[in-house]
């Protein structure tokens, strides 16, 4: 498997960032040796991570570039049905691609705004976290319109001033809740609160969380956010959200962010999907992305980056490289392992992609292949379907006894095969430590999770032979 790239394509002259077919090939060699090491960090400085997630929505401020998600095709259209079309959310699609991309149960979840969104469509939110799961910006609101209730609050903020430059600049700042919240809910504010309340519904109407922990990616849905945190009620406002004034010289505004209670309330209602939207990457992930960065809005970042003495284009590609593994469905979820085929030195022409090495041994040749043709990814996502099949949903009946009830989901998103080792038939496989309570009881979750795992193995591997099951 081999995904060619035509780097005359990509690099055709118009090299507004300043970078150079070297610096990619130089980059491909230093991710093949495996001597590029990366951290989220570096790739949050040398990326922009909003730039980023406006790559990944399919565009921003009513541009489009090439998507990097199927179905993904930028902010919306019509962003005159928004109280603030600066606020509008990342990126609008259909139902039909909603349903495409993470299944009905699951798209069935997605709310929509009357106001903004027609019935057949759905707008998320696409934010991206690194490390800690820590505080979100939801949106915020502050000038024009609204200069004299920002001058109300403004008058009990904390007021600082430095002289830079022999100018005098003028910080202002208040992040004392009491305060900010008797402000924001006094009769004075009504017009002030209904609008940022309205554009909290409108951006946050769904979710989507690209989270780095330890480096390896994780994708969570939570549909119907806004929905859920139901701001509209005063106690849910003040436990959820915490308020946030910052100014300068005059003026200023006033940002609505989740406080402690909110990101744990967040990371409750999340649903991984990881695999489901790796799976519906564009098949030109990598050339979209560097064209993204040549020469579409990342442009100037990557131009940066390159004059940055500490990182340079090279790194930068070779951080692109890593996000292709991780993004692009030709990787088959297998080790990535980059090789030139070959460099004409004037077209410039290499291709880049995931190889499997294959074994010379002629009695392991047909498990070879199925390793090379199947990933984790397909028997862990049929055994996942298998065993959610057999589980009684929750519809106010009493519990099945020996089977787990399907509520909310969370235990079949937690399940993972971490291990397919077709050579040895053993696969290992985890799912959320918390439901292992009931491995000791007759609805021991191994059973139900095992019997779709011996499922998945008979459609996928097309085999009967018997796989040893080990739950990590």
């Amino acid at each position: 498997m081999t995904l060619k790239l035509d780097l005359d394509l990509v690099f055709d002259g118009i090299e507004q960032s300043g970078a150079r077919k070297q610096d990619f090939q130089r980059a491909v060699q230093l991710v093949k040796s495996g001597k590029f090491k990366s951290t989220a960090r570096d790739r949050a400085a040398m990326l922009d991570l909003q730039l980023f997630s406006d790559f990944l929505s399919g565009g921003a401020r009513g541009r489009q570039f090439d998507p990097a998600i199927q179905g993904f095709f930028g902010e919306p259209k019509n962003l005159s049905r928004y109280v603030s079309p600066e606020s509008a959310p990342d990126t609008e699609l259909a139902y039909e691609d909603l349903v495409r991309l993470f299944g009905q149960e699951v798209a069935d979840q997605f709310t929509f705004d009357e106001d903004a969104t027609d019935p057949a469509r759905r707008t998320i939110e696409i934010k991206q976290k690194i490390g800690k799961f820590g505080t979100t910006t939801f949106t915020q609101l502050g000038g024009g319109e609204f200069s004299s209730e920002i001058d109300r609050i403004r008058k009990q903020a904390v007021i600082k001033t430095k002289v830079k430059d022999g100018r005098e600049v003028v910080k202002a700042s208040l992040y004392d809740q009491n305060k900010l919240f008797n402000w924001f809910e006094s009769k004075e504010q009504d017009k002030f609160r209904e609008r940022l309340i309205k554009q909290f519904e409108q951006k946050m109407q769904n979710y989507l969380l690209f989270s780095y922990i330890d480096n390896k990616l994780q994708i969570s849905a939570i549909p119907g956010l806004a929905r859920k945190l139901n701001l509209r009620n005063k106690a849910n406002r003040r436990k959820f959200t915490t308020l946030e004034y910052t100014g300068g010289a005059q003026g200023g505004s006033v940002a609505l962010r989740t406080s402690a209670a909110g990101n744990k309330f967040i990371k409750e209602q999340m649903i991984n999907v990881t695999n489901q939207v790796i799976a519906k990457a564009s098949d030109k992930f990598l050339e979209n992305i560097l064209k993204f960065y040549l020469k579409g809005d990342g442009a100037k970042v990557l131009k940066r980056t390159g004059s940055n003495t500490k990182y340079g284009f090279v790194n930068a590609f070779a951080e692109i490289l890593l996000i292709a593994k991780e993004f692009d469905p030709s990787f088959g979820g297998k080790p990535l392992e980059l090789r030139i085929q070959g460099i004409d030195e004037q077209s410039g022409k290499i291709s880049a992609g995931a190889a499997i090495a294959a074994t010379s041994a002629k009695k392991k040749k047909e498990k070879s292949i199925v390793q090379q043709i199947v990933s984790d990814v397909q028997v862990e996502e049929i055994a996942r379907r298998a065993f959610v099949s057999r589980m009684p949903k929750d519809r106010g009946q009493p519990p099945v006894p020996n089977i787990l009830t399907y509520r909310t989901g969370r235990f079949a998103d937690s399940f993972q095969i971490t291990r397919l080792n077709a050579a040895a038939a053993q696969i290992t496989y985890t799912y959320d430590p918390v439901y292992r309570v009931h491995e000791s009881t007759g609805r021991d979750p191994r059973r139900l999770i095992e019997s779709g795992i011996r499922e998945a193995v008979r459609q996928v591997l097309k085999t009967n032979d018997r796989y040893k099951l080990v739950r990590r």
